[in-house]
């Protein structure tokens, strides 16, 4: 049996090399309609929230791609405790532990969705001037809005400032 042409390896490597150095994106189903690639997480525990912001070099400015925060009422935030993004902080109609939102020059500001489920974790501590890594899986919640029903998801390394 011959052995398979070497040249039939490029296109492999090649798609291999460009992925290394591709920025790094969240995914899911509402990449269909945003861009979720970014330049650079940070994160940080303040005033009783905790909050990782996906951000890309806009000029002099920066676009927030996508800023996931959760209320920390009544957890503690440990590493690899998934914080419950769609958890309510009371009764059925209380607003829920998270929130999605996005700040981009010349784009409408709309809130997203509920969140139908969701999780937020972070691998370590948020130390001032360290860096962490963590995932992210949100599910909005089904209904008329462009975004119901949709995901998103990925892992990330983020700055503590």
């Amino acid at each position: 049996m011959p052995s398979p042409c070497p040249r039939s390896r490029a296109p492999l490597f090649l798609t291999l090399l460009l992925s290394a150095c591709a920025p790094p994106t969240l995914e899911g189903s509402v990449t269909e309609y945003l861009d979720l690639t970014y330049e650079r997480a940070e994160a940080q525990a303040v005033n009783n929230e905790v909050t990782v912001s996906f951000l890309r070099a806009r000029g002099e400015g920066e676009d927030t791609q996508l800023k996931v925060a959760a209320r920390l009422e009544g957890i503690s935030l440990e590493p690899r405790a998934a914080i419950d993004l769609a958890q309510r902080m009371g009764g059925t109609t209380a607003p829920q532990r998270g929130s999605v939102s996005r700040g981009v020059l010349e784009e409408p500001v709309r809130p997203f969705p509920e969140i139908a489920r969701g999780e937020l974790v972070f691998d370590g501590y948020l130390d001032s001037g360290k860096t962490v890594t963590g995932e992210l899986h949100v599910t909005f919640a089904t209904g008329t809005d462009v975004y119901s029903g949709r995901t998103i998801f990925g892992r990330f390394e983020a700055t503590v400032p």
